[in-house]
């Protein structure tokens, strides 16, 4: 029965996540979005050549091109971090003092690359530049392995020979009960924090060895055993193998937050803790097996983020994914995160895409404060073009922001210096910020009426352009905001960037227009729509759609609205009729060859602010430029006419004193300088 109400629970979750992650653009206001946190991960494999490099002995430009293809596909995929091993069996995927060069990458242990390069030098900064976190993974206790070449005199095997062990299935292996052992497997991990630019240490599921790699025999380790007993020793073996990889994890969570606090540790062990935890749970036992006591690593928090190896299906009752999910999220005292490991191996079934889409939908509903999943491994998504495309267009449609861990640091970074311009058809966005080093990501916002986007932009990025509207509203507001190396967002920089923004007519709906009468733009005359005001707040395309409807009705029959442009309280610019169209008036001059610009609203009784002016004369320079029109012939309906006081006695004056004129003039003259 509690299975069942566990697969219920399931089903409701699954169903409301959708609901609660829409994507950045279903969003309301600036102030009240924020950017999605999701962590979203790949394991890139050495060992066995499983990832990368795809084969021992490329040249380095082979391995560094499978490198970019690697990161671009993360990158272009949307995701944020990559897992990368770095020693596979005490060996070095970079330059070490301390172990050789791995077989994997040169197909001879000790080997250098040649020409000579830093792999992992090479591996942070291109992902970095791509957005990405480098988390390095390393086996804390595999000396060889089967399929890792030769045992070379480079090999620890040979260098530290009383601290392996020889398993009868041809593996070397540490005694995680040595103490030089674990002094060694702790400066190596120290060596990468210090010299690397790293944002994680990650260690997965080989603790003490797989039964399997020793024939099913027991680990050979009686002579450390016989020494420990020997010295007074009084726990059993299976609690003194357990407490040598506790007393190992501990101190290495401890040593990486003193030098580098930003740097997570995160582990990935067996998924299974212990066979009936929870209840319905059957399957391999790696705390009696691999003497992982993993459950013991989450409670105490020695770990920043905990991935469990949950690679199974979420109907299968003895290893079912969310019931497994929702065990160890019950173990996390400590409020570390808690992302998965999840895997569908080479099987591009649509049955098993959407098994993945569904993993990734609940981890969501059931971490919403810190949701995220690891990939095993890059070679699922990569080679199976269903999975995806399923992610990209579904659950990684949008960037997300790597969840920030609270527990390392609250302080917000500084917040960027803004500003903006338009030089042309687009909003340029720049920024500057007194601290660019500890950024790791820009977000930048944009407001488009009550709806708000987001950018997230890699480190190197200093500027980005923006459309002046979405179809329907202007730009009216953009943000910036720091990221720094802990994930935690600086306050927000808002400005108004003054958009010019010209809204099509499939903006406000307009109706199709009658047949029209041809001209050729040779002068400029400003109006106002002379209804009742018009308030910013108010639906100012609503009410350019009633004047189409009125001008086009029996009272007027006219072919369309009779204005060519149309200028809201707010700023936002609305094309009316084809300018290359004459317009039509109610008074006795004839309109031909005026491009008519009008205001929405009665200026008669309400004022223009010196932003709307502005707009007003940054529109006129455009046109100007646009259909060669002369600024000396701007002029308002009333110099053209006895019958009116169009524009308006609020508007009339900045026409009577050539204030608008000359601004044109300086505008248009700033353009030719530019």
């Amino acid at each position: 029965m509690k299975l069942q109400n566990s697969f219920i629970k399931t089903a409701i979750v699954f169903f409301f996540t959708f609901f609660l992650n829409l994507p950045a653009w279903a969003q309301n206001t600036q102030q009240d979005f924020k950017v999605p946190r999701e962590f979203r991960a790949a394991w890139v494999a050495t060992v066995a050549n499983i990832n990368w490099p795809s084969k021992p002995g490329l040249s380095t430009e082979q391995q560094k091109k499978e490198v970019i293809d690697l990161l671009d596909f993360l990158k272009e995929h949307n995701y944020n971090a990559v897992v990368f091993q770095v020693r596979p069996q005490a060996d070095a995927l970079y330059q070490s003092d301390l172990e050789p060069w791995s077989y994997y990458l040169t197909g001879e242990q000790g080997k250098a690359p040649d020409p000579f390069y830093d792999p992992l030098t090479f591996w942070v900064e291109a992902a970095h530049d791509r957005g990405l976190e480098l988390h390095v993974w390393l086996n804390p206790y595999r000396a060889h392995h089967i399929v890792g070449g030769p045992v070379s005199e480079h090999s620890l095997v040979k260098k530290m020979p009383e601290t392996v062990l020889h398993l009868k299935e041809g593996y070397w292996w540490f005694d995680p009960s040595l103490k030089e052992v674990q002094d060694h497997g702790v400066a190596v991990v120290m060596d990468i924090v210090k010299r690397y630019d790293i944002d994680g240490v990650h260690f997965d599921d080989y603790f003490y060895p797989y039964p399997s790699y020793n024939l099913n025999e027991d680990f050979p380790d009686t002579t450390s055993w016989k020494q420990y007993v020997a010295s007074g020793g009084t726990m059993s073996r299976g609690d003194w193998r357990r407490n040598s990889v506790n007393i190992f994890i501990e101190r290495l969570y401890k040593e990486i937050k003193k030098e580098k606090p930003h740097v997570k540790f995160g582990l990935s062990p067996f998924g299974i803790w212990r066979p009936g935890y929870p209840e319905s749970i059957g399957g391999f036992d790696q705390y009696d097996q691999l003497y992982a006591d993993a459950r013991l690593w989450l409670r105490e928090g020695w770990i920043d983020y905990f991935s469990p190896q949950l690679y199974w299906p979420i109907n299968r009752l003895q290893q079912s994914f969310p019931v497994l999910l929702g065990w160890w999220s019950e173990q996390n005292f400590k409020k570390r995160h808690l992302w998965p490991g999840i895997s569908i191996g080479r099987d591009t079934s649509r049955f098993m895409v959407n098994e993945t889409l569904n993993q990734i939908m609940i981890t969501r509903g059931m971490q919403p404060q810190s949701s995220g999943v690891i990939h095993w491994s890059i070679s699922s998504v990569i080679r199976n073009p269903n999975m995806a495309k399923m992610l990209i267009d579904g659950p990684y449609a949008r960037k997300a922001l790597v969840p920030a861990s609270p527990w390392l640091s609250t302080q917000l970074p500084a917040t960027p210096e803004v500003t903006t311009q338009q030089p042309d058809d687009s909003v340029s966005v720049q920024w500057t910020h007194k601290n660019e080093k500890e950024v790791f990501h820009w977000v930048v916002y944009a407001t488009y009426g009550p709806q708000t986007v987001y950018y997230i932009l890699d480190r190197e990025e200093r500027k980005m352009n923006l459309a002046p509207h979405d179809g329907k509203n202007k730009l009216s507001a953009v943000s910036v905001t720091a990221v720094d190396k802990f994930s935690n967002e600086s306050v927000r920089n808002t400005v108004d960037p003054q958009t010019l923004a010209i809204i099509p007519r499939s903006g406000w709906n307009a109706a199709e227009a009658r047949p029209y009468k041809s001209q050729v733009p040779k002068q400029i005359t400003v109006h106002h729509e002379g209804g009742r005001v018009l308030l910013k707040t108010d639906d100012a395309a609503l009410r350019l759609k009633n004047v189409q409807k009125w001008c086009m009705g029996p009272d007027r029959n006219w072919v369309d609205v009779p204005y060519h442009f149309l200028i809201a309280p707010d700023g936002t610019v609305y094309e009316g009729r084809n300018p290359l169209t004459a317009g039509e008036t109610a008074t006795e001059y004839d309109p031909t060859g005026h491009l008519l610009i009008s205001f929405l609203g009665n200026y008669e009784r309400q004022e223009p602010d010196a932003a709307l002016m502005e707009i007003l004369a940054r529109l006129i320079a455009k046109l100007c430029k646009q259909y060669n029109i002369s600024p000396e012939t701007i002029a308002t309906h009333r110099d053209h006419s006895v019958m009116t006081t169009c524009p308006g006695k609020y508007l009339y004056p900045y026409f009577q004193d050539g204030s608008v004129k000359k601004r044109v003039k300086e505008i248009m003259k700033k353009k030719d300088e530019m």
